[in-house]
């Protein structure tokens, strides 16, 4: 029996984020090897929906029936953007990726109530969460009190690299691929950098790439040479991963931490921090440092950046890994999700 589940799609067509990309990756997958089993609807809260649906379907990559939410008769609900900001009647699955507005909550009242309600909706109304990680499991648990029998664990994935030119720079570069968000910690990244050698600070650049950066994490330190990409396409983030000497990923508090597996999957030897979940999605295919600690991410980028046998390890493991962690295996593992909160319901 084919399921019917209705996608809350409110944020598919602006939502350029990791979270973004998860929810893309499973409908796509979705569409071209499980029809049989699943039929998707996607929900949006205009009053005309199919004025949208050509929209839809070209950040989909595939054509689906829309609808105005709180449209019935599906079997399951799912509401992949970190959490509810409506409830629709029937079974109710939400996505919660991580749960930083608990974490660091705004000073600002107003600020701290907008980012935690979808949250607190969720902890209220959904049947099961779907996490990322160990890590966010336990976070919602800590923050929202939710049953820990209601929560499956789905590792987020990546899909295989397609063929692209490296991005030709003036001199080798490390990447970075993040938003400008205090727990991204670039201010690490910018102070190790300037801590290198000379010989290879002054051979190396790193190539930042995220909405917003340019100032949020103070003026790069004194000999560190810095170019700041902001967003940018899919082909020109493709050709950045394709051509970088190392990528590095300093964040403190992360759900997942999604581009660690993107850069894997261009063979990009990978620095990261050991901080909340990212050891979960880098496995044992990066070099960890401790979290923001400038003197050894600096240790551990040079290591990479002077030591061939070292990088090749790093490229040959991050291969493995980013094969074995496929967003279709992501896709399979929430459909069975899925079809088992149908029949208990």
């Amino acid at each position: 029996m084919t399921l019917r589940v209705g996608v809350d799609a409110r944020k598919l067509l602006d939502d350029r984020r990791g979270i973004g990309r998860y929810a893309r990756a499973l409908l796509r997958s979705w569409h071209a090897r499980a029809r049989e089993r699943i039929e998707l609807t996607l929900l949006v809260s205009d009053l005309l929906p199919q004025l949208i649906a050509g929209k839809l379907t070209a950040e989909a990559g595939a054509s689906f029936p829309v609808a105005r939410r709180g449209h019935s008769g599906f079997d399951v609900i799912w509401y992949p953007w970190n959490g509810m900001l409506w409830v629709n009647g029937g079974s109710k699955i939400a996505t919660v990726h991580d749960c930083w507005p608990f974490a660091s909550p705004a000073p600002d009242e107003a600020i701290r109530r907008n980012e935690q309600t979808p949250f607190l909706t969720t902890a209220a109304h959904a049947d099961r969460i779907i996490v990322d990680s160990t890590f966010s499991r336990n976070e919602v648990v800590r923050h929202l009190n939710f049953d820990p029998s209601k929560i499956d664990i789905v590792p987020l994935g990546v899909d295989p690299a397609a063929p692209v030119a490296a991005h030709q720079q003036a001199k080798p570069y490390v990447l970075f691929v993040g938003e400008a968000e205090t727990r991204k910690d670039l201010a690490t990244l910018l102070h190790a950098m300037a801590l290198l050698p000379p010989a290879v600070r002054e051979g190396h650049e790193l190539v930042v790439v995220g909405k917003g950066q340019p100032g949020k994490a103070g003026p790069p330190p004194e000999g560190a040479s810095v170019r700041f990409e902001g967003e940018v396409t899919e082909e020109r983030l493709a050709a950045l991963y394709a051509g970088a000497s190392a990528f590095v990923f300093p964040s403190t508090y992360e759900g997942f931490g999604l581009p660690i597996l993107e850069a894997m999957s261009y063979g990009v030897p990978v620095v990261a921090s050991d901080a909340a979940s990212v050891p979960e999605a880098a496995g044992d295919a990066a070099l960890y440092f401790p979290a923001a600690d400038a003197l050894a991410c600096t240790a551990a980028i040079e290591q990479v950046l002077t030591h061939e046998p070292l990088a090749r390890t790093l490229r040959e493991a991050g291969l493995a890994r980013a094969a074995a962690m496929t967003w279709d295996r992501c896709a399979d593992a929430t459909l069975a999700i899925f079809e088992r909160t149908a029949r208990e319901m």
